[in-house]
């Protein structure tokens, strides 16, 4: 009883290893996905720069962007190979426990027949009924009579039993057989999706060498270009410090004006409605969720104070996020919400400014935008059309998002692929 117990307790423990790699595989293979759209979407951008010969920073973010990608795309393929041998490992495991098992079998089998082929040669010989009753009357006494007749019994019942025995384990013996080859098919097909496995991370790495070596490469010539490089930091600066003061009148406006509808003093404070909330809260609740405002796209400088990649001791400050993403596209809201202003920067086309409640989100470097002021979005809804840089031909659009007078950031609230 115990082994039989050890036994459906190694089986399940098995089947549920089994099930929990297939389970991780799936979804490595769909973050695998992900990273891979990622990887063409940059290397779309990157085939346009070359095109146009751009040497930005923003081409160096994006490369950056995509050497990052290769680099989880690697990660993960290493954690496949990882399930991979684990699984090989159990499987091989499954066929030696097999293996053993037919083996017994088979040793249980001979030695059931053997005694089965006596039995049945003893019952042969001893097959006349006259034999068989002389067995019985040459009893001493009536007791002893009866207790022949009963071994009689149980010796056709114990050969009947021992035929049902030889057959089960006949068909167990087939079961595991057949459970034999089906892992041995098994473990052929997950060596070779290793093997697959282990050739594609051998070729990502050349091909992340390749890139690196680019990268070398961009940030060799982008240093030559240093002058320009002070030049465009300050056109950025003046730029973000002109949008700065823009939406921060305009979000001081909003908070006065809800204040003069309530006894509230503190200017930091808004009171809000019970829809504004509401909004308020399910806005806060997406938090990681909220989708990305353009439909493709790659995060090409981060919020707050960033290094300079190229120039030594210099850091710049972003109040947003800015994301380079595919000519002609679309900047779309991020959650429902109401247009509170249209603003433009000269220099950095138009910006458009969603109330959520007490957040704000702001959506800058536009050239066209389809939406009014007080008109009500929702998820997903264009807002208009992001610049495309006469020269460099690079579509960047800026995200920033606010709480209150308070900047926040935005690539904290909007979903990670992976």
């Amino acid at each position: 009883m115990l082994k039989l117990y050890r036994l459906i307790v190694l089986l399940l423990v098995s089947f549920l290893s089994l099930n929990v790699c297939a389970q991780n595989k799936d979804v490595l293979e769909e973050k695998k996905k992900k990273i891979e759209r990622e990887i063409n979407l940059t290397n779309k951008l990157l085939s346009n720069a070359k095109k146009e010969k751009s040497l930005s920073l923003n081409t160096l973010g994006v490369l950056n962007k995509k050497i990052n990608a290769r680099n989880a795309l690697i990660s993960t393929l290493n954690i496949e190979l990882g399930i991979y041998t684990s699984r090989i490992i159990q499987l091989k495991k499954n066929i030696t426990k097999n293996v053993n098992e037919i083996t017994q079998i088979q040793k249980n089998l001979r030695e059931l027949k053997n005694d089965y082929a006596m039995m049945i040669g003893y019952a042969y010989k001893n097959r006349n009924s006259y034999h068989r009753l002389a067995f019985v009357f040459s009893s001493t006494s009536f007791y002893q009579a009866y207790k022949r007749v009963r071994y009689l019994q149980e010796y056709g019942n114990f050969l009947k039993a021992k035929a049902t025995l030889i057959q089960e384990m006949e068909q167990k013996l087939q079961k595991t057989t057949i459970e034999l080859k089906e892992t041995r098919a098994l473990l052929i097909v997950e060596r070779n999706q290793k093997t697959v496995a282990l050739n594609k991370a051998k070729d990502l790495n050349e091909i992340l060498l390749g890139e690196k070596t680019e990268q070398q490469v961009l940030v060799g010539k982008l240093k030559k270009k240093e002058q320009t490089l002070k030049q465009e930091i300050q056109k950025k600066k003046n730029i973000a410090q002109q949008l700065d003061k823009q939406i921060s009148k305009i979000i001081a406006e909003e908070i006065k004006k809800a204040r003069s509808k309530t006894s509230l003093t503190n200017a930091k404070e808004i009171s809000l409605t019970p829809e504004q909330q509401k909004l308020s809260l399910n806005f806060n609740a997406n938090k990681t969720k909220l989708p990305w405002p353009v439909e493709r796209g790659v995060l090409v400088e981060g919020f707050g104070i960033q290094a300079h990649p190229i120039l030594k001791g210099i850091e710049t400050f972003n109040n947003g996020v800015k994301i380079s993403t595919t000519v002609l596209a679309e900047a779309r809201a991020v959650f429902n919400g109401k247009v509170s202003r249209i603003i433009s920067i000269p220099g950095a086309g138009k910006a458009v400014i969603i109330s959520h409640g007490e957040y704000f989100t702001v959506y800058s470097n536009l050239s066209d935008v389809f939406v009014k002021v007080n008109q009500t979005v929702e998820t997903k809804s264009p807002l208009g059309l992001v610049i495309t840089n006469v020269k460099t031909k690079e579509t960047i659009l800026e995200l920033q998002l606010w709480k209150g007078n308070e900047k926040l950031d935005p690539a904290q609230w909007l979903y990670k692929a992976y």
